[in-house]
């Protein structure tokens, strides 16, 4: 029986980046709304198992009262405490219950935070906050209709998934943390209020992407190197110093309605499993654009790019799958 698991998360679209930048702001009614969407394209497909991550905003009990009488859904066995964990738990929790799919409602923090849960159990993910590029703008009705399919079929995994990479972050020679899309070495020496949205302290810049497409960190180096979500290779991107100049500069969009010329001192690609040390000996890091990680004076600190990222549903092919699933029912 195909099982799909939905990880929503209330916080996303509301940090700092919408009083310093042009980001809208995604309200927990409007998150309600597309998971009753979400909802209408899973039972469109036949999909009857869906297990919920709890939540202290209850997005998703409107979607779940709409389809009582014909859709089993529950909400997982986990108390939610309003941390980052709920997401990593959930997604574990969901793994081991054997979900076939995990559709999210965030940004690419929370699909970081799920990745770090969810095993090879492919990710659905609707973007709902800022400066995305793991999750994509999609209306939800589809979003269902994409994970349904998924779920439904899942011996056609590689041909409507496909597998991302992941940043790991090794700190005196353990896996400290990861990242999905970028890890920033930033000069700001405390994770504060954790969005990381002034280019002007950045230190160094690692990426698994850099799309045409792209927003935020990742469409500096965009400007630099095209790199896709399944080309194994990567980017590391330094800067100048305060007051010192670029040896080049590119002109990016850093942020919704923010466009800025960013100066550089050299960039170079990244093969799958390279390491390269952090330089910087004081600082934080921030992941998919939360500072996570404070450098301290004696830590050594590496990054490299793993291809052993999660599997992430292809909306566009999924979509195209499940159009000739009804063709052939004509």
């Amino acid at each position: 029986m195909p099982t799909v698991g939905i990880i929503a998360n209330p916080a996303a679209g509301k940090d700092i980046r919408r009083l310093v930048a042009q980001g809208r702001v995604v309200s927990n009614q409007e998150k309600s709304n597309i998971l009753r969407r979400v909802f209408a394209g899973l039972q469109s497909q036949g999909v009857n198992t869906v297990i919920v991550m709890p939540d202290m905003a209850g997005l998703a009990r409107n979607a779940m009262s709409d389809t009582q009488e014909t859709m089993q859904s529950e909400f997982i066995d986990q108390m939610p405490t309003g941390s980052q964990r709920d997401s990593t738990v959930a997604a574990q929790i969901m793994r081991d219950a054997g979900a076939d799919c995990i559709l999210t409602l965030g940004g690419d923090g929370t699909n970081r935070l799920v990745a770090k849960g969810c095993g090879d159990v492919p990710l659905a993910p609707i973007s709902t906050g800022t400066n995305n590029v793991f999750p994509k703008e999609i209306e939800g009705t589809l979003a269902g209709i994409a994970a349904a399919t998924v779920a439904k079929n899942p011996d056609i995994r590689d041909l409507v998934c496909r597998r991302s990479k992941k940043i790991e972050i090794i700190v005196n020679g353990g896996l400290r943390d990861i990242a999905l899309v970028d890890a920033a070495v930033s000069r700001q020496t405390m994770i504060g209020a954790r969005a990381l949205w002034d280019v002007g302290t950045l230190e160094a810049v690692f990426l698994t992407r850099a799309e045409a497409s792209s927003i935020g960190i990742a469409s500096i180096g965009a400007r630099l190197a095209l790199i896709a979500i399944d080309d194994a290779r990567g980017l590391h991107i330094s800067f100048p110093g305060p007051g010192q100049p670029g040896e080049e500069s590119v002109v990016a969009p850093i942020a919704p309605g923010m466009v800025r010329e960013v100066p550089i001192t050299g960039w170079k690609v990244i093969e799958p499993g390279e390491t390269v040390l952090v330089q910087a000996s004081r600082g934080t890091i921030a992941l998919d654009g939360e500072r996570e990680i404070e450098l301290l004076e004696g830590m050594r600190t590496a990054v490299r790019i793993s291809t052993e990222g999660p599997w992430v549903v292809d909306f566009d092919r999924a979509l195209q799958v499940a159009c000739s699933n009804a063709e052939m029912r004509m």
